[in-house]
């Protein structure tokens, strides 16, 4: 859980797939360490580099190309520039090689001897763990770094903060509560409070604010568009996982038939780009965190079916992008986003609430009514686990984001219809944080329960 309130660009990162914990959040740690490294001049005379991975990044890494990622990120990628090509080519080229250039100096590394997989070993910060040592010619070692990578592309030290926050929020708060009384007080709607805290905090002017939100919408929708065409049928890995959104797209265009089907645009279009979206990030294309890469479909999916059928402009999407933030926010202060430590409902979970809270906003939603919105898609999202097929963010994962987006676009009508609730977002976020820490371990990004230990049957079309 994090201190205070944090800005939307925390929740929003321009990321590379297929996942915000093992894959961005190692690049991050790499990037990390080599500028560390670079101001320890008395270092510079190490002869070995060592990676230890442990737990759920031991687990479930090489599915999510995690020694690929902080590869990557020691050779100085980051990932909001880096892409599947930079991340394969490194690990390519130090394994032709056998050496790492960390910037200082080039180093023997062998990725057989060097990077150390520990699955069964929990260090007690955080599931996401990874250490990185330097030993001198002697083998004695000379400095040990531990890192936790805990959702959403979020990293901190060992004992540490976040190593990405900002300056003071302008207006603070912790709980859901206090923003709708915040967002009241001042006479605004929750998406400007959002807005003028992120300014503050990352020392921008409102417009400038606008400006980076406005960025981080044209990534949203060219990942989308990217999903829709893509170059390649199959998804990469050995589950053989075709690309479906083309098809889902095709179909929403094609005249409805009479029945259930018949009224159902917004759903089928929003299916559609949401599965877009999750199968860029299974390629690992670019895509925004919102608010982890596993559940990066739903929200995206949502807004740009809102866009494609009511004509809302870029500028009503980025205004409600900062609610969505600002839900995101609240869920990673008061609980977890990631699946490594809560389940899947502290991803896709709170990718259905910040869609929900931000498309009610967008048909005219109250506060109140946005508030509700957030919490009814969390609540029904509550004991969602986190079990990937061999650990690629493929299976459930991709159609999960579809069918969540679904979900989203119900919380919110539903929200504007009934307007009074009893159960608060603040308390459904605590039973989630609650549910999520009394999970079995085996449901929560490990490959030891549910979809994790199913062995697929390849020659079926999945």
């Amino acid at each position: 859980m994090l201190a205070s309130t944090i800005s939307a660009f925390q929740t929003f990162k321009r990321s590379v797939g297929p996942s915000s914990s093992h894959t961005h959040g190692p690049i991050v740690i790499g990037n990390l360490f080599r500028r560390f490294l670079a101001q320890q001049t008395h270092l510079h005379g190490f002869k070995r580099l060592r990676v230890s991975l442990f737990w759920s990044l031991a687990r479930t890494g090489r599915g999510h190309m995690t020694d690929n990622a902080i590869l990557a990120g020691l050779s100085g990628f980051d990932p909001v520039s880096a892409d599947l090509a930079d991340i394969n080519g490194t690990l390519a080229r130090v394994l032709a090689t056998k050496q790492l250039d960390l910037g200082v100096k080039s180093v023997p590394f062998d990725a057989a001897k060097d990077m150390l997989w520990s699955p069964y070993k929990r260090l007690p910060g955080h599931e996401n763990a990874l250490t990185i040592q330097l030993f001198d010619e002697e083998g004695r070692e000379m400095v040990k770094k531990t890192y936790y990578s805990v959702g959403g592309g979020m990293v901190r030290e060992a004992d540490g903060e976040e190593l990405d926050q900002a300056g003071s929020e302008r207006y603070p708060y912790k709980k859901a509560s206090e923003w709708l009384a915040v967002a009241t007080r001042e006479g605004v709607p929750l998406s400007e409070i959002v807005k003028r805290n992120s300014a503050t905090l990352e020392h921008l002017t409102v417009e400038q604010t606008e400006a980076r939100m406005m960025e981080i919408w044209q990534t949203m929708k060219r990942s989308v568009e990217r999903g829709l065409e893509p170059a390649e049928k199959l998804l990469p890995g050995a589950l053989k996982v075709k690309r479906r959104a083309p098809q889902l797209f095709e179909a929403a265009k094609r005249p409805k038939r009479k029945g259930i089907f018949a009224s159902n645009d917004i759903n089928r279009y929003a299916t559609a780009f949401a599965y877009a979206v999750s199968e860029e990030n299974a390629a690992s294309g670019r895509v925004v965190t919102a608010p982890t890469n596993g559940g990066a479909g739903v929200l995206p999916g949502v807004l740009y079916a809102c866009m494609f059928l009511d004509d809302f402009s870029d500028e009503e999407i980025v205004a409600v992008l900062f609610t969505a933030a600002g839900i995101g926010g609240l869920i990673q202060a008061n609980a977890s986003i990631s699946g490594s430590e809560v389940g899947c409902q502290g991803e896709v979970g709170a990718a259905c609430s910040m869609a929900a809270g931000a498309v009610c906003q967008l048909f005219g939603g109250s506060p109140r009514e946005v508030e509700y919105a957030a919490e009814v898609a969390m609540e029904h999202s509550l004991g969602l686990e986190c079990t990937p097929m061999k650990g690629y963010v493929q299976i459930p994962c991709i159609e999960r984001n579809g069918i969540f987006a679904t979900k989203a676009l119900a919380a919110a009508q539903h929200a504007i219809t009934l307007k009074d609730h009893r159960i608060s977002l603040d308390l459904v976020i605590e039973k989630m944080y609650e549910n999520g820490k009394r999970m079995h371990p085996d449901f929560k990004e490990t490959s030891r329960a549910g979809f994790g230990t199913i062995t697929p049957d390849l020659d079926f079309p999945v």
